[in-house]
């Protein structure tokens, strides 16, 4: 049976490479508390380097964009309530004690499993929507995450639902929220609410102001010069100027925010910095860029690259091949690009991306 954190990485890999889960959200929080003590960062790490590659290369992900996620050295230990001991029973009481110490919100939760390993203990819904952290073998909290109905949220947390709900009408869309997400540790706390289509908006509560996010937009809502320049990386990539983006998402990162375009009908994107205004990577399953070879891949790419995000590969080296999924380019001191193919027969590339 795969533990918590192999389930994870296996819908992160079988859903590559765009689609961010409540789940997984959930669980790289849970990973940022157990590093280095549960030291929280501001940042976000979500990491696409290698991740398409199937020697056990893989995608590192961050979903509220604040937080380090790393993988267990020991695989966890997990126990239904029905086989609990008496001493393992207490922390069910525990945990329900420390939610509602720390929310400041009466609810019953349905705890059901208790996750060991040598660095963590966690007592856990099995839904995962509701956990919390111990210091290992003992009831002292670390970390509290608690999923509340929006009819649950008492009186003072009003203002923080008002928070989120102005930061999602400037999609011009109504802000619906259903459930809120509490995350409390000893340097942070916060709401997340999530809206349909992968949105959300994290609130903190010591500011009250939205410290993350990831919301979706008509692109005609966008401003052009930034719809401009994704607009043309993709007609530079795919060789065709009669393409268009139906769907554009923004969303928070640690160094600035960025742009996602996308066609949701032909499945093709384009994603963007909004300060810089740089290319991150375009996707689009090309018919005229061919890579047969590892000795063909930066010849084929270098006057591409070079257009598309202004950077020359000479002197660049080729990494990886069919058995990859694709090629890394990488040169010392440079930003590294990964090559990735579609059709491994073919060598037909759908995606650059630089790293």
């Amino acid at each position: 049976m795969p533990s918590c954190d192999e389930q994870i990485i296996l819908e992160e890999l079988n859903q590559f490479p765009e689609q961010i889960l409540s789940r997984e959200r959930s669980q790289a929080i849970l990973e940022g508390v157990r590093e280095e003590g549960g030291r929280l960062q501001k940042v976000k790490k979500r990491r696409m380097y290698y991740g398409w590659m199937a020697k056990g290369l893989i995608t590192c992900g961050l979903l509220l964009g604040f937080f380090w996620m790393k993988p267990f050295s020991v695989p966890a230990e997990s126990t239904s309530s029905a086989a609990l001991t008496p001493e393992e029973q207490k922390y069910f009481t525990a945990a329900q004690k420390a939610i509602t110490t720390a929310s400041g919100i009466e609810k019953n939760f349905p705890f059901e499993v208790i996750e060991k390993d040598e660095e963590s203990f966690i007592v856990r819904t099995k839904d995962h929507a509701t956990w919390v952290y111990f210091k290992p073998d003992t009831t002292d909290v670390i970390a509290v995450k608690a999923t509340f109905s929006i009819h649950e949220l008492t009186e003072p947390y009003h203002k923080y639902v008002e928070t989120a709900r102005e930061a999602y009408r400037v999609t011009k869309q109504p802000a619906n929220f259903e459930t809120a997400e509490f995350y409390k540790r000893k340097d942070l706390t916060l709401l997340s609410f999530d809206l349909e289509k992968d949105q959300d908006v994290s609130v903190d509560l010591s500011t009250n102001k939205v410290i993350g996010y990831t919301l979706n937009y008509n692109p005609k809502d966008v401003e052009q010069k930034i719809l401009d320049i994704a607009q043309k990386a993709l007609t530079r990539f795919s060789n065709k100027s009669d393409l268009s983006f139906t769907h554009a998402t923004k969303s928070s990162n640690a160094k600035e925010d960025t742009w996602t375009f996308r066609n949701e009908h032909d499945r093709y994107s384009v994603k963007i910095g909004e300060k810089t205004g740089k290319i991150q990577y375009v996707d689009y399953s090309t018919d005229h860029l061919k890579v047969k070879s590892i000795d063909e891949t930066i010849p084929v790419t270098k006057p591409l690259i070079q257009n598309i995000f202004g950077i020359d590969i000479t002197g660049y080296t080729a990494y990886g091949g069919r058995d990859w999924g694709g090629y890394i380019l990488r040169s010392p001191g440079k930003p590294s690009f990964s090559i990735q193919l579609a059709d491994l027969d073919v060598g037909n590339i759908y995606r650059i991306q630089i790293e």
